[in-house]
């Protein structure tokens, strides 16, 4: 799957509200497993998410790593995004799928 396709999908499963708190407009693709550790641009990485990197949200999940492994935000390197279920605040905690 190609980054547009990922990015499409993302943002039909999230309706562009931010997947973490519910609250605010989703702006962001997040990668659960991040890009420099083999992170595919894939619905099950992905999580979208208000602020960037360093704000919102996403700076929160960015720069709390343990926390967010813990609500499944984030996930090492030797997992597979996949087998690891992600708390989404529309959905639960939820295993994501590409569709």
């Amino acid at each position: 799957m190609n980054e547009a396709q990922a990015r499409r999908l993302l943002a039909a499963r999230s309706g562009d509200v931010c997947e973490a708190c519910g609250a605010a407009q989703a702006v962001n693709a997040h990668h659960r497993q991040n890009r420099s550790q083999g992170g595919a641009w894939s619905p099950e990485n992905l999580l979208h998410l208000c602020g960037s990197g360093t704000t919102g949200c996403h700076g929160q999940i960015t720069t709390r790593v343990a926390w967010a492994r813990t609500l499944g935000w984030s996930v090492p390197s030797w997992s597979e995004p996949a087998e690891v279920p992600a708390l989404l605040a529309r959905h639960g905690l939820s295993y994501l799928t590409p569709d």
